[in-house]
């Protein structure tokens, strides 16, 4: 699952975004914004995610939500 955020209105709280990646949330820093998920993904054996592989350039495993530098967003300081 790969979701990205669009409108500051649909920012996720660090609640929502739990639930979506399936666990703790881990920021990772992509050139076009950040991606936010399952820090322990690969020790819970997720599948490859492929859009979120593409953006960050190396294997990212599990759901993912991108949020672009283009939108006013909490987790993007």
């Amino acid at each position: 699952m790969y979701k990205e955020i669009t409108n500051t209105k649909d920012d996720p709280t660090l609640e929502q975004a739990q639930q979506f990646v399936g666990g703790y949330v881990e920021l990772v820093r992509v050139k076009d914004g950040v991606l936010l998920i399952d820090e322990e993904g690969r020790f819970k054996d997720k599948e490859a995610n492929t859009k979120a592989s593409a953006l960050y350039g190396g294997m990212i495993v599990g759901p993912a939500i991108f949020i672009s530098n283009k939108i006013k967003s909490a987790w993007i300081a």
